[in-house]
């Protein structure tokens, strides 16, 4: 690298002093760091805002109108119209129209039909509506922007209607306008007779994807809804506790079939692989529970299983019958449980729980002993305080 330093005109020296210069600060910055590493941090900078540069803004009463309110009404706010030093003229009888807010005051668009349509159209859907009260309900609609449970509330009384019956009439009827709309608009682009329109293929796209007519409303689903959701809320604990017993029973039968189900398959696979058919198989049968072998001989475990003793209690018995020159029997046999009379273990099971019944007696008698004696005690300080009493009454 030194030719291409001597080639550029560049001293390696200076370089290099830098370098260490550079070094020898940082390592001095630490050890300051790490010898006063409780100091506070200082500001580095006494700089101060200077409000005497900046303009002065200017702000005034301004008239508006809303154009969402039907009542034309004239109100004032605070606007900001330039600076101090500004020369233009403000005008306070100037009404603006311009509102901020109108783009925030968002309305439903409710679908709207004319008496030939209803006629030709709508009037066949359902007979048990007129035109008079589908006029009404579409008036609510647009009014309470559709929220259907303040529509029956407000709902006229002459006219004996449910919600669900409310909701199937607005969407039966919306959805046949939309339809119409769209049919006559591709009606009309088509023809135009033009080759591979595409204008014909989004509104066909826009009519399948617009949500009344991809979503259809089914009365008779949200009845049985809102029937469900009552009975959850209204049923008893014993038709839970039924439920969930049923529910486990169909599990398990499913368990059960899949078993079986399983176990037909893996039979087609052993025919399949070793080439055999149903006859060639000899199933195998499970013993009758009469035929079975009974047991012998049995472990110390059979015997402790039958005990209903705590096990932290069974070194308290061990050394009772210890003392008592009772040993443990060396094999346990039914057999030798006869023979052995009460050193046997089903002999030693009965005397362990009499054991265990003679101990938690003995405890019993302790403690009633006890507190026998400490209501002796309370007896006589009672006896002693009344006679103490009675003679200073005797006294006074």
């Amino acid at each position: 690298m030194s030719h291409i330093y001597d080639m550029l005109g560049i001293n390696i020296d200076k370089i290099k002093n830098k370098k260490k210069q550079k070094e020898k600060k940082s390592k001095k910055e630490l050890s300051f760091l790490k010898e006063n590493d409780n100091l506070f941090s200082l500001p580095t900078s006494s700089k101060t805002i200077n409000f005497n540069n900046k303009n002065v803004s200017l702000w005034r009463l301004v008239k508006f109108r809303n154009k969402c309110r039907y009542d034309d009404l004239i109100l004032k706010k605070w606007k900001k119209i330039g600076y101090k030093n500004d020369k233009n003229v403000f005008n306070e009888s100037v009404i603006e129209d311009d509102y901020s807010f109108e783009k925030f005051n968002k309305k439903m668009n409710i679908v709207k039909y004319n008496d030939d349509f209803y006629n030709k159209e709508i009037r066949n859907m359902n007979l048990n509506w007129s035109k008079e009260e589908t006029d009404y309900l579409f008036n609510l609609c647009e009014k309470y922007e559709c929220h259907f449970i303040i529509i029956y509330d407000v709902y006229d009384t002459k006219y004996t209607r449910t919600i669900e019956e409310i909701k199937d009439r607005f969407y039966t009827v919306s959805k046949k306008v939309i339809e119409d709309v769209y049919d006559q608009k591709i009606k009309l682009e088509e023809s135009k007779k033009i080759k591979n329109n595409n204008d014909v293929l989004k509104l066909k796209e826009g009519k399948a994807k617009h949500p009344l007519i991809k979503f259809t409303y089914n009365m008779e689903a949200d009845i049985e809804r809102k029937n469900l959701i009552h009975k959850t809320y209204t049923i008893s604990k014993k038709d839970i506790m039924l439920e969930e017993m049923t529910m486990e029973n169909i599990k398990k039968f499913e368990n059960k079939i899949k078993h079986e189900m399983k176990k037909a398959s893996d039979m087609k696979k052993l025919k399949k692989k070793f080439e055999l058919t149903s006859d060639e198989i000899v199933p195998i049968h499970k013993l009758p529970e009469d035929d079975k072998d009974e047991k012998n001989i049995y472990s110390a475990r059979y015997f402790f299983q039958k005990l209903k003793i705590d096990i932290s209690y069974f070194d308290k018995l061990d050394t009772y019958l210890k003392d008592n020159n009772i040993e443990k029997p060396t094999i346990y046999t039914e057999n030798i449980c006869f023979l052995y009379g009460y050193n046997c273990s089903a002999m030693r099971m009965v005397l362990r729980t009499d054991v265990a019944i003679l101990l938690n007696l003995r405890k019993k008698i302790e403690k009633l002993k006890l507190e026998r004696e400490f209501w002796k005690n309370q007896l006589i300080n009672l006896e002693e305080e009344c006679l103490k009493k009675k003679k200073q009454i005797v006294i006074s």
